[in-house]
């Protein structure tokens, strides 16, 4: 079904151009991709299109599921082919057209492809009218709504923040890469943030990447490529942005990082108590978790229950084990 202010969308040599016809957006949803040939998606070998495709549709088709009153949208330099474009457009996601010409590192740069998303956060806040925006991740889950971010949003830029002490190896990283930087004043400690949630109003995301933006081209002209991928970029950012005295808050009461691996596994309860709106699920749930998703959304045209979604992400069970609390009870009760 077509949303009532659906774009107009014209597909022509694989590109797709969009005429705007409505005014100002309240809240608005984003997932970034691009792909060029020869470039990293991550510290590891490239998935394939497929696979990131299959995760749009579930990141955004279940956004839009959980507010359907905000704009929902992707912002690519390649739209997905069928059928995926089909179940984009039939949930009333919007794809935009961004080329991929800003915040470019080589090719065989770590996460090459993630810097994507600070062009596409730059182009959305160039070419976009809206209130507040959430830029997500592709490799997430939205179970719940987020009005209670949104109201956040006003008040500070949200991230994810990694909870990585300062001494953690990629937390270390980032901090000696904003010392390189900025010499005047190391050792720096900076807050690991994580780029599969950047949150804010236009006017506070607009203070956030001229941050960005500087921050950026003095790394290049130190000669600095960070293997950290974008987020160093925003680390650095949000960094500055709290010497300037603007807000950044954690926003982890909205998502969390589950790596559901065989070897790391670090989830959480939070999935259920008091929990979060996003699940994000990165690493091998892409091939995974949520291709078992886009698959029963491709079958059935809605996600599955809530409690069906946390048993696919083999999420540990919202309660303590039984025998273990009974024992520990009743050796509580013995005396001294």
């Amino acid at each position: 079904m077509d949303n009532p202010r659906q774009r107009d969308y014209n597909v022509k040599n694989g590109a797709m151009s969009i005429s705007d016809r409505r005014g100002p957006m309240e809240n608005l949803i984003f997932g970034a991709f691009a792909t060029l040939e020869g470039y990293r998606e991550g510290d590891s070998a490239n998935l394939g299109r497929a696979a990131y495709d299959r995760c749009t549709v579930v990141a955004l088709c279940s956004a839009k599921a959980q507010n359907p009153g905000c704009t929902v949208a992707l912002v690519t330099n390649a739209p997905p082919p069928q059928p995926f474009l089909g179940q984009l457009k039939e949930a009333g996601v919007e794809v935009w057209d961004c080329p991929f010409t800003a915040y470019c590192v080589p090719a065989e740069t770590n996460w090459a492809l993630a810097y994507y998303k600070l062009c596409a956060m730059d182009w959305v806040l160039a070419n976009r009218d809206f209130a507040r925006a959430a830029m997500i991740d592709l490799d997430t889950y939205t179970q719940y709504p987020l009005d209670d971010l949104w109201r956040e949003a006003g008040e500070a830029v949200l991230f994810y923040q990694v909870p990585h002490a300062a001494g953690q190896g990629m937390a270390q990283a980032i901090s000696r890469i904003y010392d390189a930087v900025c010499p005047e004043g190391a050792p720096h400690v900076l807050t690991h943030f994580g780029g599969e949630l950047v949150a804010g109003s236009k006017p506070r995301l607009q203070a956030l990447m001229e941050h960005c933006r500087r921050y950026f081209t003095q790394m290049q002209q130190a000669g600095i490529t960070p293997r950290e991928g974008d987020e160093a970029v925003w680390c650095g950012a949000a960094y500055r942005s709290l010497l300037a005295g603007q807000p950044v808050r954690a926003a982890n009461a909205y998502i969390f990082r589950y790596w559901l691996g065989g070897r790391f596994y670090f989830v959480s309860t939070n999935y259920v108590l008091d929990p979060v709106c996003i699940l994000h699920l990165p690493g091998a749930a892409k091939e995974r978790q949520l291709k078992l998703l886009y698959r029963s959304y491709s079958r059935k045209g809605v996600f599955p229950p809530p409690a069906r979604v946390h048993r696919l992400c083999c999420l540990p069970a919202a309660r303590p084990p039984l025998l273990a609390t009974l024992r520990v009870r009743l050796l509580a009760h013995l005396p001294d």
